[in-house]
């Protein structure tokens, strides 16, 4: 029965993350927002609602390590896995507001998790304060977006905002069922295998509920929508802290073993270092200080591309952490 309770609730969690991501950006674009901010906003927070179901259902149920395994197991599935997978099939050119602005506000997310992490305990003021950051960064990207928009640049809504609105409901729905699901099932069968919630959480839980950041990251690459590939990824790891963590954390405050999660979230961090080394074109900016004799030149946001070597150090990397997790 757990394995159904898991498969179907993950079967219902991407089913409804898909139409999600769809209504919402439809929604988006009615209100003429560009496809790097939809990425960061509406897609990245579409994605990730079934990391925020998850979490809340877990925490209230009293299973912290589900909580935070899937928080910081995703965010580490994002990178390693996700945008690894996609930059090896369909090397990407990314924008200087992304290197400049966007992924350093996912680190500082992070850093702000494993600083409040330290004493082994996330409050309600840290959740309400991670929470409140990430309102004031997603209200100061849309109005710097109205700033600056194209209009011819941003694609038409398929559908009125009615009937998206209704598709978004209903998605919610799903996603909220589905989410406590897959908290059931993976509970049960952590105990029955004898392995820690911990490791269910940040392995299966997290590549689980990290599937339709996935389908949307390589739906976009291939429609060539590039702003919203990176966009929902990193959007995605600051939604995860940002509001995950902290809406979690608010509604139920988690007390935790720090000494069980403190690698993981420092892998977190170390896969947010790799995604900005990632975004810097070192070969091009290695000819641009040679030309300048700037050492400067090396962190030069304007050559910003993601490469099929990134790619594949990035999935090798995110291979050594799932090994070092079962050693």
């Amino acid at each position: 029965m757990e394995y159904l309770q898991l498969i179907g609730g993950l079967a219902l969690l991407i089913f409804s993350g898909n139409y999600l991501v769809e209504s919402a950006s439809d929604i988006a674009r009615k209100f003429k927002l560009s496809s790097l901010v939809i990425g960061l906003t509406i897609v990245s927070f579409g994605t990730s609602a079934p990391e925020l179901l998850v979490s809340t259902s877990a925490s209230l149920q009293g299973h912290p390590e589900i909580a935070l395994g899937n928080v910081f197991g995703s965010n580490i599935v994002n990178v390693g896995f996700i945008m690894g997978l996609t930059s090896l099939l369909l090397p990407f050119t990314v924008s200087r507001d992304s290197i400049k602005i966007d992924v350093k506000v996912m680190l500082a997310f992070s850093l702000a998790a494993l600083l409040f992490a330290s004493d082994g305990h996330f409050s309600r003021i840290e959740g309400i304060l991670l929470f409140a950051t990430l309102v004031i960064y997603t209200i100061w990207l849309i109005l710097k977006s109205k700033k600056t928009a194209n209009d011819s640049a941003i694609e038409a809504p398929k559908r009125n905002i009615l009937i998206n609105s209704l598709i978004l409901v209903a998605s919610l729905a799903g996603l909220a069922f589905g989410s406590d699901f897959m908290v059931e099932g993976a509970s049960t069968i952590a105990k029955n295998f004898g392995i820690s919630e911990k490791v269910i959480s940040v392995t299966v839980v997290a590549i689980g509920t990290s599937l339709p950041e996935l389908t949307a990251s390589l739906i976009s690459v291939f429609k060539k929508e590039v702003g919203m590939t990176i966009g929902n990824v990193i959007g995605s790891n600051t939604f995860n802290i940002g509001a995950v963590l902290g809406i979690s954390s608010s509604i139920s405050p988690i007390e935790f073993d720090f000494s069980a999660f403190c690698s993981d979230i420092v892998w977190t961090l170390a896969f947010g270092v790799l995604l900005l080394i990632g975004m810097i074109n070192v070969t091009k900016n290695m000819e641009l200080m040679r030309d300048s004799g700037k050492i400067s030149a090396l962190w030069n946001a304007n050559n910003g591309e993601i490469g099929r070597i990134w790619g594949f150090c990035c999935l090798a990397a995110y291979v050594t952490y799932t090994i070092l997790l079962f050693i």
